[in-house]
């Protein structure tokens, strides 16, 4: 989303770098032309005392030499607003502009304090044929924050993305993708759906709990009430993003819905999923998608997918 620096680095591979206030992930993307992208690093690290979370990354970036590379990363859910606005009728250079008067209204803090950045939203049914674009909005305190974090880690950060986006990333490689697919991501606190289909985002909706709120160990699904209830509230803003996704997007249903892991094993989570949905529902594995040296375990994608994502970017620019 938001371009900084053009440095000359080593091309053929893409580092991301995330963080949160109790862990650093770090991926490695590299491509080759008419190759599967491989992924060569995927590494969570803890932090049990965010005041050595600078020192932590600096060394993260020693070891695995992440200066060599054009850096990417991500906010934070919560660091920012996703709006869904109608394009305005201006020239590409005062795009940002026109977005920023119109998002004003819209944020909780000035507009003064904030980035934006805009990328293409699919046609909205209820705007007629006026286009729709997302807008990001963040306060620049926080993307300030980020940037001085890696680059005095000695990382060159190139792009500040959103999960959104770096779910979509995941999401375009799933052969469901062809015919539209809901893809859940649950995260320790919070989460996200989204919908995708043929590589372009159509709508993302938050889960407000996240695994921390999930029994340690679960025989099944249908065996615990409070991970019914857990499911059963993910089960609604499904149902909500679907029934989205086809009123104002004139869209068929979405063709299946993945779960990407969650850390936690849960035996039935998509058999659940899907007979309350009546799609069918499957858990993510990226060493299905991506090559990788050896196979990732389950609780590590659960805690690096963002950061594996947001490695998985293509475009250059943004608009």
């Amino acid at each position: 989303m938001l371009d900084f620096f053009k440095k000359k680095l080593k091309k053929g591979a893409r580092v991301a770098v995330c963080t949160d206030e109790s862990s650093i992930s770090v991926a490695r993307v590299r491509r080759e032309k008419d190759l599967p992208p491989t992924l060569d690093i995927c590494e969570v690290q803890d932090i049990e005392n965010i005041a050595v979370r600078d020192a932590e990354i600096a060394r993260l970036t020693n070891i695995y030499d992440l200066d060599q590379y054009h850096c990417i990363s991500t906010l934070e859910l919560g660091d920012y607003n996703l709006l869904l606005v109608e394009a305005p009728d201006v020239q590409p250079d005062e795009l940002r502009a026109a977005v920023r008067w119109r998002v004003k209204e819209l944020i909780d803090f000035h507009i003064d304090d904030a980035v934006v950045d805009v990328f293409e939203a699919p046609s909205y049914k209820a705007t007629g044929n006026n286009k729709m674009m997302y807008a990001v909005v963040a306060r620049s305190a926080r993307v300030k924050q980020v940037i001085d974090q890696l680059n005095g880690a000695g990382l060159h950060l190139d792009i500040i993305d959103i999960p959104e986006l770096a779910l979509r990333n995941v999401a375009a490689m799933l052969p469901e993708d062809v015919g539209g697919v809901a893809l859940i991501y649950v995260g320790q606190k919070q989460g996200l759906i989204t919908i995708t289909k043929q590589s372009q985002l159509y709508l993302s909706r938050t889960i407000n709990s996240g695994t921390s709120t999930l029994p340690e160990s679960v025989l099944s699904v249908m065996d615990d009430e409070s991970c019914q209830r857990w499911l059963d509230n993910i089960v609604i803003e499904v149902q909500r993003s679907m029934d989205f996704y086809e009123s104002h997007f004139s869209q068929p249903q979405v063709s299946s819905l993945v779960m990407t892991p969650i850390g936690k094993e849960i035996p039935g989570i998509t058999e659940y999923l899907s007979d309350q949905l009546q799609i069918p529902a499957r858990m993510l594995d990226v060493n299905e998608l991506i090559d990788v040296d050896e196979p990732i375990p389950a609780s590590v994608q659960s805690r690096c997918l963002l950061a594996i994502g947001t490695a998985l970017r293509q475009e250059v620019v943004t608009i």
